[in-house]
């Protein structure tokens, strides 16, 4: 599709032109690069629009945390505070941690603020801080994980050929290393973990993104 028709169609609501065109080639970065995630996506908005609509935030989050390595670091900044002893951040401790960010020697100070907002944004938005106000510290918390969108995040995760401890699964406060994953796929049917030892068995219902989208069905 193109801007203008994405314009007209009102896909982001009312936004400029410039504006649709920056999101359009935005999205197509983040997604087209996962042409089997994305057509299961396109199945599940049809199948279940609902559940996708609850899922979306996430999606949204774990696509931008593959295809944006200053997102994912600062994410992975985020689980860290997180299981701190004061799990919250500031918009300053934002841009000082984006001042230390090794590519940050060239950015403008305009450019580190506006990076350190637009990072606080995104992660609000993906519900992993709960508040998006300069007045205080905002508190960093685990968002609700819908069992489909944590299906979605495990195929996804085999679909780049990241192994279980990886970022998109830590930034929900799901790992191995605390058995918070474990736990949590012991509660989803459609997937099944078990350990011995060192070696992780990972069975998944559905082989592939293909097959497991067309198991999702409409709840209501």
């Amino acid at each position: 599709p193109t801007a203008s028709a994405a314009l007209s169609d009102l896909w982001f609501g009312p936004k400029s032109l410039p504006r649709v065109t920056v999101l359009l080639l935005n999205f197509r970065y983040r997604f087209d690069a996962f042409p089997s995630a994305l057509a299961a996506l396109h199945h599940w908005s049809l199948a279940a629009p609902a559940s996708l609509h609850a899922a979306a935030p996430l999606i949204c989050h774990w696509h931008t945390q593959l295809t944006d390595p200053l997102y994912r670091a600062f994410t992975r900044y985020l689980s860290e505070r997180r299981a701190s002893a004061n799990p919250t951040i500031t918009r300053d401790v934002a841009l000082t941690w984006v001042s230390a960010f090794p590519d940050a020697g060239p950015w403008t100070m305009s450019t580190r603020v506006q990076f350190a907002s637009k990072l606080l944004s995104a992660a609000y938005a993906a519900g992993l801080v709960a508040s998006n106000s300069d007045r205080k510290p905002r508190p960093l918390i685990t968002p609700r994980v819908p069992d489909d969108a944590l299906a979605y995040a495990i195929h996804l995760s085999r679909l780049a050929d990241l192994d279980l401890d990886n970022d998109l699964l830590a930034s929900v406060g799901l790992t191995l290393a605390d058995g918070t994953l474990d736990a949590r796929l012991a509660r989803t049917a459609s997937i099944r973990l078990a350990r011995l030892g060192d070696v992780i068995d990972l069975t998944l219902r559905e082989p592939d993104f293909r097959t497991w989208s067309l198991t999702i069905q409409d709840a209501a």
